[in-house]
């Protein structure tokens, strides 16, 4: 179901690219790599660390003039983050340790970017992103737990939060791109606006969990093409 989620929304990116193409000056198109280093917002855990990792995917940039252009991509990334969390022993205090919520997304966005300084190639970049996620984590961690570290009373078993990373983020993305020609390097950071717990069927309300990530990437064009040739 996610995968047909994502897919309408690269039909979508795609429809809106080709919809513009005539009404602009040039465009480009090539593969871009890169790494991410994401985290997760809770108020059932604290993170313990962010995960980095390899990104990669395929760009397109269309110019208007030569102060503004348009940038979609779509992308896939691997996110997630360390959470701390806690085994109960009885008569003894609770055993700290960590739980690696690590998982995958493909992502569609689209920038618009704005060159201050015509003779400078450094555009400044805002958007949004739409990604779809999956996972692999198994739930063989049943003893440790989150959200209460004191109280196994109140505290949540960490692997019943795996659902949450299993669906659809959204939200908004800014950052910085540079470069001319073939090559073009762009640094943003995604701000995940869709609370990730509400994945989690059956789940008690009230609680929260967010992702955000900052991505540096580099994008190598194929030959340059002009709607006017």
């Amino acid at each position: 179901m996610n995968i047909k989620v994502f897919a309408s929304a690269a039909l979508v990116a795609i429809f809106a690219t080709t919809t513009v193409v005539n009404a602009q000056s040039q465009y480009k198109m090539g593969f871009t790599l890169g790494s991410n280093y994401s985290s997760l917002r809770s108020d059932l855990y604290t993170t313990s660390s962010g995960r980095l990792s390899p990104t990669a995917g395929f760009s397109i940039t269309l110019g208007f003039g030569q102060r503004f252009e348009l940038n979609p991509e779509i992308m896939f990334a691997q996110k997630g983050a360390t959470a701390q969390t806690v085994t109960f022993n009885p008569e003894n205090q609770p055993t700290v340790g960590t739980y690696d919520f690590h998982y995958n997304t493909f992502e569609a966005g689209v920038f618009a970017g704005y060159q201050p300084i015509q003779n400078l190639p450094i555009r400044l970049q805002a958007g949004g992103f739409f990604g779809t996620h999956f996972h692999n984590l198994d739930r063989s961690q049943k003893d440790e737990y989150v959200g209460d570290y004191e109280n196994i009373v109140n505290a949540t078993q960490v692997t019943l939060l795996n659902e949450s990373l299993s669906g659809v983020d959204f939200g908004p993305a800014f950052g910085l791109s540079a470069g001319m020609g073939r090559f073009n390097i762009n640094a943003r950071y995604y701000l995940g606006a869709r609370n990730l717990y509400n994945n989690i069927a059956f789940a008690p309300e009230g609680h929260n969990i967010r992702s955000s990530s900052m991505r540096l990437t580099l994008t190598y064009f194929f030959k340059n093409k002009s709607t006017m040739d």
